[in-house]
């Protein structure tokens, strides 16, 4: 959704979705977002520095 950088940082915003085995391997569907925070090492190359990911709440169905 979002990348910016800014100097030795840079920030990814995104949302995502998966499908995984659940109770009684029913397939269950997941959506949330995360943001991760990349650090440019010494070397010139960057690496991931913080992540946090939040699912979105269960819907009913």
């Amino acid at each position: 959704m979002e990348v910016s950088e800014s100097g030795n940082f840079a920030f990814e915003v995104g949302k995502f979705s998966l499908k995984a085995p659940g109770k009684d391997d029913n397939p269950v569907d997941q959506a949330g977002k995360y943001i991760v925070i990349w650090k440019k090492g010494t070397d010139g190359a960057w690496q991931l520095y913080r992540d946090i990911w939040n699912a979105d709440p269960a819907t009913q169905q």
